[in-house]
């Protein structure tokens, strides 16, 4: 359902945002895009209203708002579906010209003029990868009567599961947002082909990372003090992100035990595993049993970004080799600290990475293990990509994110 007939003119808008990832506590990828959106466009607009809607107090900076900006806390009894609960409740009532959702899923009841921002599809690519357990009460009256409001909403094609309401809520935000963003040309090709759209209304606006905090850190006394928080010992690898299959964590357990029989330098290594736990986290921990690696293997679970900074410096290689994403924020992260990056030939990463990285076959062990051994012995190509990733990160600054999608917003 749309609550206005006609895009607003150009001039004095009010824009809505949906807060409500950006103000999450642990913040990954799709929580720190919409986090630093919303910090840039503090900088770069002092003209246009802008309300943040989110279920609960603005915090960690994000309540510093400059006089064109205001919190709209909505509060919900529960947050199960607050976008399709008490953020439609909003837009009816008191919607804003422009709804922007850094996510696909935008509420039913929506402006005409709601943009959205799609980072992936790859809960259609590789359903088996995505949890398929139900979202809100699964047994009793209370479970039937969720189901039966998904189905009924959904017109009988959905359930109240995880994947299915990715499902939807793609669907629904390609039939009803006026305009889409994509982070990569990559995303936007995949929603072309596999919802057989046109990608008219798809802009594709590649993400920024924080250039002025990841970076080379001169203080070792520093990142020792976090090695010894998370009781790391060099050397090590290192990945960042959610523990899930998709992230193809399994795939580099193997390649790096592999890495292990076939080099002596890297028996004393540990694999470093930063992240909170994902779908398909069982067999991840099965693997790291099957493989022998229990203690080569240090799992420290989601970490702030200080802490992240002082492990990309410390690190000896970032390995990212992905199976599927979207853009990929953290091989940035680690070109910025200076750190040698592993990733993915799938995907966005090497739209991401360029000739920054060593790109492998996300699903051969062997090349996998190949790239572990051939950086650790090649000092001069550990160098020269040190030096492509810095100039690389150049290209990918959050202010430049945030004056395109601002862009979109108020035109």
């Amino acid at each position: 359902m749309r609550t206005k007939e006609a895009f607003p003119p150009l001039g004095n808008m009010i824009i809505g945002i949906d807060a409500s990832r950006a103000n999450e506590s642990e913040r990954t990828g799709t929580e720190w895009y919409s986090y630093h959106l919303i910090q840039e466009f503090k900088k770069l607009d002092l003209k246009n209203e802008f309300r943040l809607y989110s279920p609960s107090s603005l915090k960690d900076g994000l309540e510093n708002l400059p006089a064109n900006f205001q919190s709209r806390v909505l509060k919900s009894p529960s947050e199960m579906l607050w976008t399709q609960t008490r953020l439609s409740a909003e837009m009816l009532v008191n919607p804003p010209d422009v709804l922007f959702v850094p996510a696909h899923t935008i509420p039913i009841i929506h402006p005409i003029k709601t943009i959205v921002t799609c980072h992936d599809v790859g809960f259609e690519r590789f359903p088996e990868l995505y949890a398929t357990h139900s979202i809100g009460p699964s047994k009793g009256l209370a479970g039937l009567a969720v189901k039966t409001a998904a189905k009924i909403a959904t017109g009988f094609k959905y359930s109240n599961n995880e994947l299915d309401y990715h499902r939807w809520s793609m669907k629904f935000a390609l039939k009803h947002a006026a305009k889409i963003i994509t982070v990569s040309e990559f995303t936007k090709k995949e929603i072309r082909e596999i919802y057989n759209v046109s990608g008219e209304n798809i802009s594709v606006i590649h993400n920024g990372f924080d250039q002025e905090k990841f970076v080379p850190i001169k203080n070792q006394a520093e990142i020792d003090l976090t090695l010894q928080k998370y009781g790391i010992n060099k050397p090590f690898y290192l990945f960042v992100g959610r523990l899930e299959e998709k992230k193809n964590i399994v795939g580099m357990l193997e390649a790096f035990a592999f890495a292990r029989a076939k080099e002596p330098k890297i028996k004393e290594a540990l694999f470093v595993l930063a992240g909170r736990p994902g779908y398909g986290y069982d067999r991840i921990q099965s693997a790291i049993k099957r493989l022998g690696l229990e203690n080569s293997v240090k799992q420290i679970g989601w970490i702030p970004d200080a802490d992240r900074v002082n492990l990309l410096n410390a690190a000896k290689i970032f390995l990212f080799a992905s199976m599927y994403e979207g853009f990929g924020i953290p091989i940035l992260e680690a070109f910025g600290c200076g750190t040698i990056v592993i990733t993915s030939n799938r995907a966005s990463c090497p739209e991401v990475a360029g000739d920054a990285a060593l790109l492998v076959d996300p699903e051969n062990t062997e090349e996998m293990a190949s790239a572990i051994i051939r950086l650790e012995n090649d000092e001069k190509l550990r160098e020269d990509l040190r030096q492509k990733g810095f100039s690389r990160v150049k290209e990918f600054s959050l202010a430049k994110c945030a004056r395109e999608t601002l862009n979109i917003l108020t035109s």
